[in-house]
């Protein structure tokens, strides 16, 4: 069984979250808004990993102390093959104006919204459930 394990970042000011969007010619959910975030990969810790993505999606190079807030826990069938999906995501308190997005690839645009907002769909809004 191989095991998947994804880290995404939210990062919080008061009530306001960071939220990028897919780019619009994406294999996977073009256009959907999203949590920054990534695959752990091997020789990495959870914090190391996280760091990293944050940094490659959306520029973010300040220290941090992430909490976890929410994870998604699965093991799953795909082509005969068990999968161990493991989801784990943090808050990260930030003052919006010390954040200096510059967006990847990946990304082509992004926002800073309430928990609330219509551009999140009911799987990222789940994932909000014990935010304050």
């Amino acid at each position: 069984m191989s095991t998947k394990i994804v880290l995404t970042g939210i990062l919080k000011d008061d009530n306001e979250l960071l939220i990028v969007k897919r780019s619009e010619n994406d294999d996977l959910y073009p256009g959907a808004w999203e949590f920054p975030g990534g695959h752990l990969e091997n020789g990495e810790t959870l914090k190391e990993g996280l760091k990293r993505e944050l940094f490659e999606e959306i520029g973010f190079d300040i220290d941090f102390e992430p909490i976890i807030t929410h994870y998604y826990d699965e093991i799953k069938e795909k082509n005969n093959e068990l999968i161990h999906d493991l989801e784990i995501d943090f808050i990260i308190n930030v003052k919006k104006e010390d954040i200096n997005v510059v967006l990847s690839n990946e990304h082509c645009d992004f926002k800073w919204v309430t928990k609330e907002s219509d551009l999140l769909d009911e799987y990222i809004k789940d994932k909000l459930i014990n935010i304050k």
